[in-house]
């Protein structure tokens, strides 16, 4: 395993969350983004409430 590979491992990545209520809008943010970073795409907020919050964790 080189040191480059090491580094790569300990390093997070980059995530892009993006909110988008539509799903044409989704779709299409999805294409752009394809390649540059991980993408979560979700359609509102509450639903990224959702999607982070812990199963000890109510929902507000």
């Amino acid at each position: 395993m080189s040191p480059r590979d090491k580094h790569a491992q300990h390093d997070p990545s980059p995530l892009l969350i993006a909110v988008a209520s539509s799903p044409a809008d989704r779709l299409r943010l999805a294409e752009r983004l394809e390649g540059i970073a991980p993408v979560l795409l979700v359609a509102d907020l509450d639903e990224l409430r959702r999607l982070l919050s812990t199963p000890d964790e109510p929902c507000a």
